[in-house]
C-alpha cells in the first residue's frame, strides 16, 4: 500500500508545476493547504513547513541540490536511486534455474 502510494505521489509531483499553474485561485489555495501545514513571510522571506511526506521529499531534494553543487554527486542520478544488483535472494537468476 505504501509503494503505491509513493508512486501516486511522485507521479502527481513529476507534473506538479504546470497542473498548480492552469489551476483556479481556489483549486490552489486547497492544494497548498494540503502541502503545508505553516507558511510565515518575515522580512522578505517566505518559510514554509510542508506536511507529512512532502517534508521528506523536500529535505531529500535539498539535501541532493547540496550534494550536487558540492560537486559529490557525480550526475543528476542521486546514489540512492541508481541502478544495482537486486539483494534479495530470492531474486537472482542463479537461484530461478531448477
Amino acid at each position: 500500500v505504501y509503494a503505491e502510494d509513493g508512486i501516486r505521489i511522485l507521479e502527481l509531483a513529476k507534473g506538479a508545476y504546470e497542473q498548480f499553474i492552469q489551476q483556479s485561485p481556489g483549486e490552489k489555495r486547497r492544494l497548498l493547504q494540503y502541502l503545508v501545514s505553516n507558511c510565515t513571510w518575515k522580512e522578505g522571506t517566505l518559510k514554509v513547513e510542508y506536511r507529512q511526506p512532502f517534508d521528506t521529499l523536500a529535505v531529500a531534494a535539498t539535501k541532493h541540490r547540496q550534494q550536487k553543487a558540492a560537486g559529490v554527486l557525480p550526475s543528476d542520478l542521486s546514489v540512492n536511486w541508481r541502478p544495482q544488483r537486486d539483494s534479495n535472494p530470492c531474486c537472482r537468476r542463479e537461484r530461478a534455474v531448477s
